[in-house]
């Protein structure tokens, strides 16, 4: 895995002339390529792990294509704030990361899991085994 310190900020527009902007954190694989390295909130036109081309003007980064897709499988839940800082979701976590997988929290509540494509991992049972270990 990459550090923090090899990931750049892209300011990412989707709709084309520069007025939705989201900024990710990504890799760059080439000129004007790049790997995301996070999940996009306001968009599912790409996914944590996708490779893109982008063309920049003004110090944005116009979408483009997307050159190869994410091998991982992204999954998502809005849990509590006692899920989002139990003890337990703390444990799941470091067990995503052993699964080389990748977790991420946002807006408070929002839960994203991507996870190998391949994996035998049922993650939609572990974190509804965490929401019921939590709410006991």
């Amino acid at each position: 895995m990459k550090s923090i310190q090899d990931f750049i900020p892209l300011h990412l527009c989707f709709d084309g002339v520069g007025r939705e902007v989201e900024v990710l954190d990504v890799i760059q694989v080439d000129d004007n390529i790049y790997r995301v390295e996070e999940n996009p909130v306001f968009t599912e036109k790409v996914a944590f792990g996708d490779v893109i081309r982008v063309k920049t003007t003004n110090d944005v980064s116009i979408y483009i294509e997307t050159i190869e897709k994410s091998k991982f499988t992204r999954h998502n839940w809005l849990l509590s704030k006692e899920v989002i800082y139990s003890l337990e979701l703390k444990i799941l976590k470091n067990k995503i990361r052993d699964w080389e997988g990748k977790s991420q929290q946002v807006f408070g509540g929002i839960f994203i899991v991507n996870l190998p494509a391949n994996t035998n991992v049922d993650i939609n049972g572990e974190v509804q085994r965490v929401i019921k270990m939590v709410q006991k």
